[in-house]
């Protein structure tokens, strides 16, 4: 496979988000190799890993596409009695628009790799209406992941005020705020870029792709979003989620004694263990993000410590391979939270039993 093809499958640098394609890097060490280095990954190889995570990445997206709208039509039949479902839910939506649009955004760069001839740009079409798009929606799911664990540090801490401090106005409108802030500036980069038809040497025709000519708003624009997307919202959800499941663990271990003196009747009983269920259901959910974090945040601290890492020749295939299987991990959280309530939730399951055997 020619060096066109190996520029044509990464991302304008504009369009980079960490845990997707920040594959202008790949582009930009091919234009500026430093002499005497050969790279760690052959272009074979290199070649042979984008194939297996795209299709990877291809498959866990349709499983979460699906899971999701399970979650989604099962928690709508539970109901929203106890706030925590109605975080379930958005968590759910969150999840499945972040899967549906890495799934078409994985199909595009399938097209780059197998040189399929087709009208558009799949490089820059990708970047605006697909992995951005997608990490608004990943970091909405992390910031919902840490609202519903701060919740559940609640429960614990104030037990029997719990039910004032988290209301449902409450949960409606932090759930609100939260896609608002997260998903939202996502879309500011349609402000600045522009679908046109352009001329692709490639493929010898004209092709619709974004302007991608360089203005002082569209830069600023861009390194903003990057900020914001790969190190404020990342780290800040990281950070909180990590707070909260140590002090839900801690918590848990502090009030055992108390929980057993309060076990008087089956009623209180029945309530306690459930408050326990949902909040170990609550503590995979944080474990699971803070599981399929870590190769994102191994991404975004290694260029920090070791500048070379992706802007050589040596480096720039094993970065890109790097990005790629964060992308992936962070799908892979989109796609586990329907099996974590169909183990840990008996109404969950229940609900669903009864769906399936309507239909």
């Amino acid at each position: 496979m020619d060096a066109t093809v190996n520029a044509c499958i990464g991302s304008d640098r504009l369009f980079d988000s960490p845990t997707t394609m920040n594959a202008s890097v790949a582009i930009e060490s091919e234009m500026k190799w430093i002499s005497g280095m050969r790279p760690i990954l052959s272009e074979e190889d290199f070649f042979t890993w984008m194939s297996l995570i795209i299709y990877v990445t291809l498959f866990v997206a349709l499983i979460g596409i699906i899971s999701n709208l399970l979650v989604i039509i099962t928690c709508a039949r539970i109901g929203f009695s106890e706030t925590i479902n109605i975080s379930y839910l958005a968590l759910g939506i969150a999840d499945l628009m972040a899967s549906a649009t890495r799934f078409y955004g994985s199909i595009f760069l399938l097209f780059e790799i197998t040189t399929t001839k087709v009208h558009f740009d799949p490089r820059t079409v990708s970047s605006v209406v697909a992995f951005l798009p997608s990490q608004g929606f990943e970091k909405t799911a992390a910031f919902i992941t840490a609202f519903i664990a701060l919740e559940r540090c609640l429960c614990v801490q104030f037990p029997l005020h719990v039910k004032t401090i988290v209301t449902k106005r409450k949960t409606i409108f932090s759930n609100v705020i939260i896609y608002i802030f997260a998903f939202g500036p996502s879309n500011l980069i349609h402000m600045v870029y522009r679908f046109k038809w352009v001329y692709n040497a490639t493929q010898n025709r004209t092709v619709l792709a974004i302007d991608q000519s360089e203005t002082r708003l569209r830069y600023i624009l861009a390194r903003a979003l990057y900020a914001y997307y790969g190190t404020i919202l990342n780290f800040t959800a990281l950070i909180v989620v990590w707070i909260c499941t140590v002090y839900l663990v801690l918590g848990l271990k502090r009030k055992a004694v108390a929980r057993k003196e309060n076990f008087k009747t089956s009623f209180i009983k029945d309530n306690k263990q459930k408050d326990l269920q949902v909040i170990k259901t609550v503590f995979l959910l944080a474990v699971t993000y803070l599981v399929c974090s870590i190769p994102t945040a191994i991404t975004l601290l290694v260029p920090q410590f070791v500048p070379e890492f992706g802007s050589t020749r040596a480096l720039a295939r094993i970065s890109r391979v790097s990005y790629m299987i964060s992308g992936l991990m962070m799908q892979v959280n989109s796609c586990t939270n329907f099996f974590i309530f169909l183990y840990m939730g008996s109404r969950f399951r229940k609900a669903l039993i009864t769906l399936f055997k309507r239909h």
